[in-house]
């Protein structure tokens, strides 16, 4: 997939909502001081691991909240105030630096010293420290962990516990574009207003609510919860993907919503699926049955049942799950999955790649084939506002396998052409290791060497490597 002018700003609009989400944050933490250099410094690293697309120059400058045309102003405010003869700083070199080029060694220095650091900071020069110096001396940001702890503790205190019907209508809007959002935009960004607009849902239920209002607080706070847990499987961050997911679960009992708690198990089990754990992910979907078993969210947790079952080898519960699903779809609708939706959505492109998955397992690659190829057509059909390019590529990539199973090399080359064109900011985590399957049974075949290489060079960067400690339990 090449990228387009338009996605690109909206690339470039993203990186500054994060910058500015974060920057009000750190600001509020100061209690009216003025910004200084240390609070600019931690900004930017979060804006950059939020934003990995971004210069470390240009986080920079959105931590201090300048525009380009400030930020030269404040250089040659420096250049008088420090007594240095003034340079003729133009727009035109700045934003170049901020696109990627190096200033001389003289601008290198007086660019440094605007920013109070130096040019490694800034991304003009490269540390060679060895990796378990840095980890001595430096604690890794985990914005990750760190939410999915802080919302863990807050739905266990959520279970012993005046807003305007406004707001909380506002909430609930907010909630559900970011939900729809998901499917489209690259997951770092987003999560960075998912954690900001949970701040307010908690700090609203600690305030004097009415039951009802706490109800839909509890609901509204969970539905984050659980769009973070999507986040962290995307990037491969398994444990903080479980600990919004129960979260998600103890929101949805507490706010006694059905749907929600049903939804919360399938995401566990899809975490328990990748851990391999496919017992307990079987176990989680069952779970989620007693609370949801109609509309699309029953037919996905039948789904994840089948999948679950096929791993296990346990072919006539697979089959079984898989017809109910289909039966479960056409029984109900809920207001997570079908008016909300969004992420939260199971469509029938994404049923048919459940399907395509569970049959590959199960050892049928041609049932596999024409359930992806559904699944493909359902995404095509489907507009680009339910067109999850996640589960699209996902998709592809069991393709891959599966064509190759039945010896299909021209299949195969057909599926996969279009996924390695993905940027490396959707390259969620899993792709890579499904991928990496398909690439090993390509490098065995004749003429396979190339596009095994290909495979190779474009699982070794992507979201996964733009956080840190993602290595951790990538599956």
């Amino acid at each position: 997939m090449t990228v387009r002018g338009p996605e690109r700003r909206g690339g470039d609009r993203s990186v500054q909502t994060c910058a500015a989400i974060v920057r009000e944050r750190a600001l509020a933490d100061l209690r009216g001081a003025p910004l200084n250099a240390e609070v600019a410094h931690r900004i930017a690293e979060e804006v950059h691991a939020c934003c990995p697309q971004a210069s470390r120059f240009k986080c920079f400058r959105l931590a201090w909240g300048w525009t380009v045309e400030e930020a030269i102003e404040h250089f040659h405010a420096m250049c008088d105030r420090d007594g240095v003869r003034r340079r003729g700083l133009t727009e035109r070199s700045w934003r170049e630096w901020e696109a990627g080029a190096r200033p001389d060694r003289e601008y290198t220095d007086l660019l440094s010293r605007l920013f109070e650091t130096g040019p490694v900071q800034l991304g003009f020069a490269r540390d060679y420290t060895p990796d378990h110096v840095r980890a001595a001396t430096m604690a890794p940001l985990d914005p990750i962990a760190a939410a999915a702890d802080e919302a863990g503790e807050h739905a266990e205190r959520a279970e012993t516990s005046e807003l305007g019907p406004a707001a909380l209508e506002r909430l609930r809007a907010e909630v559900t574009w970011l939900g729809r959002r998901y499917v489209w935009e690259s997951p770092l960004p987003l999560f960075v207003e998912m954690r900001s607009l949970q701040e307010r849902t908690r700090r609203s239920l600690e305030r004097r609510v009415h039951p009802g209002q706490a109800i839909e607080l509890y609901f509204l706070t969970g539905a984050l919860c659980g769009l973070m847990a999507n986040v962290s499987m995307d990037l491969g961050r398994r444990g903080p993907a479980d600990t919004f997911a129960r979260a998600a679960w103890t929101y949805g009992r507490v706010a006694g919503h059905g749907p929600l708690m049903g939804w919360a198990r399938g995401m566990q089990a899809s975490v328990a699926l990748w851990d391999e754990r496919y017992h307990d992910a079987a176990g989680y979907a069952e779970d989620g049955l007693s609370h949801l078993r109609t509309g699309s969210g029953g037919a996905r947790l039948h789904m994840l049942r089948a999948r679950a079952s096929a791993m296990l080898s346990q072919h006539d519960i697979a089959v079984e799950s898989l017809d109910r699903a289909s039966e479960a779809r056409e029984s109900g609708r809920d207001e997570l999955h079908d008016e909300i939706a969004g992420e939260f959505a199971f469509l029938p492109a994404k049923q048919h790649y459940y399907a395509s998955v569970t049959w590959l397992h199960l050892g049928d690659s041609e049932r596999a084939i024409h359930e992806g190829q559904a699944s493909l057509a359902g995404y095509a059909a489907g507009g680009d506002q339910n067109r999850s390019y996640g589960c699209e590529a996902m998709t592809r990539a069991h393709l891959l396998i599966a064509h190759l199973l039945e010896d299909d090399a021209e299949g195969a080359d057909r599926v996969v052409a279009p996924l390695l064109a993905l940027p490396p900011e959707r390259r969620i985590s899993s792709l890579a290791v499904t991928l990496g399957t398909g690439g090993e049974l390509l490098a065995g075949r004749p003429g396979g060497q190339s596009t095994a290489r290909r495979i190779a060079s474009f699982c070794a960067s992507g979201l996964p490597q733009a956080t840190p400690a993602l290595n951790e339990g990538v599956g």
